[in-house]
């Protein structure tokens, strides 16, 4: 007899809704990937910038203003990390990172969240697998019970 894979026996003893359950939430466990890249991604391209001009703060959101790069360039739109209770300030020279269209004020914020996404794709993934796997044994011993209980039935 032939040694299958684990996961070979994991889908085979799955009925057919939990197979499709299964593809969806290992699927839906994607997003946490992509936005960790995108985050990883700023992590690596973005650069030290400055403030300049307005920046505006709603009481319970994120702000939004202009900032100056490194590079000489200028950007401008939703800065993360930035926490003042004033609804709009004139405030200069405030230290961020950022690109041409987005900003945070602390540079290991973004390391912390990709971090955060990588762990709970991870996690989510060995549940799912964890639970899938649980219930392809459980059907499997249902299965060879039932026709036990068949065979010896006149």
């Amino acid at each position: 007899m032939a040694v299958r894979s684990w996961i070979v026996e994991l889908v085979v003893g799955l009925r057919p809704w939990q197979r499709a359950a299964l593809v969806v939430s290992l699927c839906a466990l994607a997003l946490p990937l992509w936005f960790a890249a995108g985050n990883t991604d700023r992590y690596r391209d973005g650069q030290p910038a400055v403030t300049e001009g307005f920046v505006n703060c709603e009481w319970d959101g994120p702000c939004q203003g202009a900032w100056r790069l490194a590079d000489g360039s200028r950007g401008g739109g939703r800065i993360d990390g930035l926490d003042f209770t004033a609804e709009e300030e004139l405030i200069e020279d405030i230290a961020l990172f950022g690109g041409r269209d987005w900003a945070v004020a602390d540079r290991g914020t973004l390391l912390r969240h990709a971090l955060a996404q990588y762990t709970v794709a991870t996690a989510g993934a060995a549940l799912v697998l964890w639970i899938a796997r649980r219930r392809s044994k459980y059907n499997q011993e249902m299965r060879s019970l039932i026709q036990r209980y068949r065979s010896t039935t006149p």
